[in-house]
């Protein structure tokens, strides 16, 4: 990467990846990175003083290392006593994963975790060069103090520019392990699509999975910063250490739900279609086709209802209604709405009545949706950050899970009576492909520090011959992940 010398050329997000990195947070259990693009703010926790976790449901809270097994609490009630065990004055990092209610289960994993630092820093426009936001204590926020002063001395780096035309999925896919081959994902687009003809609003969540082997063990935040450089208007991008050798990163499309005190914001992304400059493309595809706007629409509907019982009687409001969001390899539709929380409710009342998020309407058709074997650790469930109730929580999607030497993702699509079997299956291939070219890059990069010359003249070679991706120019049956 090209250092410099100025602030004015380098990003705030650009800046914290430094400070990032500089500090060695990166490898360290508990410490975080999450990029609140909708708000333009990084969080940065570090030293992690304290984490309450699920694993195999069994609910546990460690503090200065001392871990403790809490017996008394019932699945319903689990985000409750999560919030009776973390400290209320301090931030906290959260990532929870739906398999906390499903059979398939990663028993490596924790199923939720809540994590909270002895350290916290905010990097934003007007703070490029980091604040502190949080310290335990004196010690801790002299201990900060110091690395923000060091880090004011050094050089910044710009990201690279990976801009290109986006590679091909066919070939990066060769170097996958899929789950279930396309045969058998096409068979149950078919079934749910079969089944759906008797539900005309019915909606299901079809997922399938992929793993990822290493050859050689890579710096897991450079994959972060690849991705999340790629990924366009995305709402949130994260980088969480899980324990050693294992990292969580992802880079959503869209929240669940952002607080600021009482006022809830959410964002409805929903309707897809190929990236396109052409407006008379996306009125075709988006604005002008029916099937796009009931999703939608229905869509933004039934989020509204899922937080009426929770906001005052009238104050859910729409505020922004059907704009473009503009990813890499997939352009949607969006929506936000407004409203102001009853006094009763924090975002651990609202935790406990989102799940699940990526289902099934109605819901007797879930069984059949999420009948895929496979876990789903982290994908579609939720991940974000509060501190004295003002932050987010975003869907996690476009994420993946590195264990020692083998990446996790998957992908989803939302299938409807309308749905084609064929348009579905790629659309999956249109979501996944940023990641997996994210992926790609990260590991040429690597092989271009070992050989320079020849990895030149490979990626030259590679740029001159092989086809771009192309996205397929269809009907997409209107859903995110």
């Amino acid at each position: 990467m090209t250092p410099y010398n100025s602030g004015e050329d380098v990003s705030y997000w650009e800046r914290a990846c430094d400070f990032f990195r500089m500090v060695g947070a990166s490898e360290t259990e508990g410490s975080y990175f999450i990029h609140n693009k909708n708000s333009n703010m990084v969080k940065i926790g570090i030293m992690c003083r304290a984490a309450v976790s699920i694993d195999e449901g069994v609910l546990s809270c460690t503090e200065d290392g001392e871990k403790t097994v809490v017996d008394s609490h019932s699945e319903a009630d689990i985000f409750k006593h999560i919030e009776k065990l973390l400290k209320r004055d301090a931030p906290y990092f959260f990532i929870v994963s739906p398999d906390i209610h499903r059979r398939f289960v990663d028993k490596e994993l924790p199923q939720a975790v809540f994590v909270q630092p002895s350290i916290e820093f905010v990097f934003s426009p007007d703070r490029k060069l980091g604040q502190i936001s949080f310290s335990r204590d004196f010690a801790s926020e002299r201990q900060g103090g110091l690395m923000l002063r060091a880090f004011s001395e050094e050089l910044f780096s710009a990201q690279p520019n990976c801009l290109g035309e986006p590679l091909l999925f066919s070939e990066m896919v060769a170097s996958w392990i899929s789950a279930e081959d396309d045969e058998s994902f096409l068979k149950r687009l078919d079934d749910a699509i079969s089944i759906l003809q008797d539900f005309p609003d019915g909606k299901m969540t079809l997922t399938r999975a992929y793993e990822y082997r290493l050859a050689a063990k890579h710096d897991p935040f450079k994959l972060y910063e690849l991705h999340a450089s790629m990924n366009g208007d995305y709402a949130c991008s994260h980088f969480f250490c899980v324990r050693k050798d294992v990292f969580a990163l992802g880079s959503s499309p869209e929240n669940i739900f952002e607080l600021d005190d009482r006022t809830l914001m959410v964002d409805v992304v929903a309707a897809t279609c190929k990236p396109s400059d052409d407006g008379e493309f996306l009125a075709t595809e988006l604005y002008d086709n029916p099937k796009q706007l009931k999703e939608h629409r229905s869509s933004l509907v039934n989020r509204m209802n899922r937080f009426n019982a929770f906001c005052e009687g009238g104050s859910i409001k729409v505020t922004k209604e059907l704009q473009i969001k503009k990813l890499r390899n997939v352009f949607h539709l969006y929506s936000i709405f407004m409203g102001k929380l009853l006094i009763s409710i924090n975002i651990f009342d609202l935790l406990g009545n989102i799940f699940p998020l990526l289902g099934a309407r109605p819901k007797e058709l879930l069984a059949i949706a999420d009948a895929e074997r496979a876990p789903h650790r982290y994908y579609g469930g939720v991940v974000g950050h509060m501190h004295l109730q003002t932050g987010g929580c975003f869907l996690n999607i476009r994420n993946a899970l590195l264990n020692d030497y083998t990446i996790h993702v998957k992908v989803g699509v939302g299938v409807l009576k309308e749905s084609s079997s064929s348009s579905e299956l790629i659309e999956t291939q249109d979501k996944i492909s940023g990641l997996m070219e994210a992926i790609h890059l990260w590991e040429e990069s690597f092989h271009a520090e070992e050989d320079p010359e020849a990895a030149s003249l490979g990626r030259s070679e590679t740029e001159d011959s092989k086809p771009k991706l192309q996205n397929s120019n269809k009907d997409h049956a209107a859903n995110n992940d």
